[in-house]
């Protein structure tokens, strides 16, 4: 199963120095020019594989799916009409009161836990509250960091209020 095989006999003349210096210069410079070749190859590629600032950043971004980000844009713009939208019901609600029970009588209940000592109405049927003119501090800006007073004007049927205080002192 072994099989032997024949070397190859060099001749002595060709083991010279001079030759023995020629092929080791002749391979050592095929050898050079064969690694410069690979690396001029794929100089460009390591170039960009290379891992710069920039493609560190990248890569720890975490991936935002564009799908993701417009259903969540569609879906914050419809919860936005569909609270502007109860807004406007709630608000027209709120108006179409008559503030009277089934026996035709107010339905307004007064208030009297507020630190102004001023008495207030709340209706029971569409739950609207009814204020005097009072001051309330908006949410702050950038010209106001802690908010701006402002008078609000009474409710429309802050009277009803009045009247129903004057009835039960």
């Amino acid at each position: 199963m072994s099989e032997v095989k024949e070397q190859v006999k060099v001749p002595a003349d060709v083991i010279s120095a001079t030759a023995q210096g020629f092929i080791n210069a002749s391979i050592s410079a095929a050898v050079k020019e064969a690694v410069s070749g690979v690396f001029a190859s794929l100089g460009p590629i390591l170039e960009k594989l290379a891992m710069t600032p920039e493609k560190i950043r990248a890569a720890n971004t975490p991936y935002v799916d564009p799908d993701v980000v417009a259903r969540n844009k569609r879906e914050t713009e419809k919860s936005k009409q569909d609270e502007k939208e109860l807004r406007a019901m709630d608000a027209a609600r709120k108006a179409a009161c008559p503030h009277l029970d089934q026996n035709q009588r107010s339905s307004i209940r007064l208030i009297h836990n507020y630190p102004d000592r001023q008495p207030r109405g709340i209706c029971p049927i569409c739950h609207d509250l009814i204020t005097p003119r009072e001051w309330r501090i908006e949410a702050p800006d950038a010209e106001n960091p802690k908010g701006r007073a402002v008078l609000y004007p009474a409710h429309k049927d802050y009277r009803t209020v009045e009247i129903l205080e004057a009835q039960s002192a």
